[in-house]
């Protein structure tokens, strides 16, 4: 009888073992299927337009131009934090990453903001969500405290927005 019991606990345990590599090996297909890289030049027109018009707006310091493309749902993922405000309106949960009121920021900071907005769009590169959001690429804002963050970008019926900030990890 005990042999029995061993038998059949070790082969409940290979089962268990195999169904845990199956899930594993699943799941990270899934991850990598999650998204794709895409180069700016390979994108439709209307994007590329629209992030020209985000660099255009950047360089001049425009942020009316830039609020006017946020999403009116837009989001911070992976909030750890707790910055995102979900009753709050677009314009002051995007400025929890990108602050460009220089009055808001100490010194030392002033128009950080404004580079960190530069840097979050001016890769050649994004990556295609498989809910059709573009994503800066993981890396493109790879610096502390939050590297591998990202930067996402949907179609709406009147045209792209600025839909999300994920946050990366340490």
């Amino acid at each position: 009888m005990m042999l029995f019991c061993s038998t059949r606990n070790a082969a409940f345990e290979l089962m268990f073992y195999a169904l845990f590599l199956i899930v594993s090996l699943y799941a990270s297909c899934v991850i990598a299927a999650e998204s794709r890289p895409i180069s700016l030049k390979a994108t439709e027109r209307p994007f590329q337009d629209f992030i020209a018009a985000l660099k255009v707006a950047a360089q001049r310091k425009d942020s009316s131009a830039i609020y006017a493309l946020l999403a009116v749902d837009y989001t911070i993922s992976r909030d750890f934090g707790g910055a995102f405000d979900p009753s709050a309106p677009s314009i002051q949960n995007f400025s929890v990453n990108f602050e460009f009121n220089n009055d808001n920021l100490r010194p030392e900071y002033r128009d950080h903001g404004w580079v960190e907005f530069r840097r979050a769009i001016s890769g050649g590169s994004f990556e295609k969500k498989r809910d059709g959001q573009l994503c800066t690429p993981h890396g493109a804002l790879d610096k502390k405290p939050f590297p591998h963050s990202q930067l996402c970008f949907r179609k709406h019926s009147d045209g792209w927005k600025i839909q999300r900030y994920i946050n990366g990890g340490d």
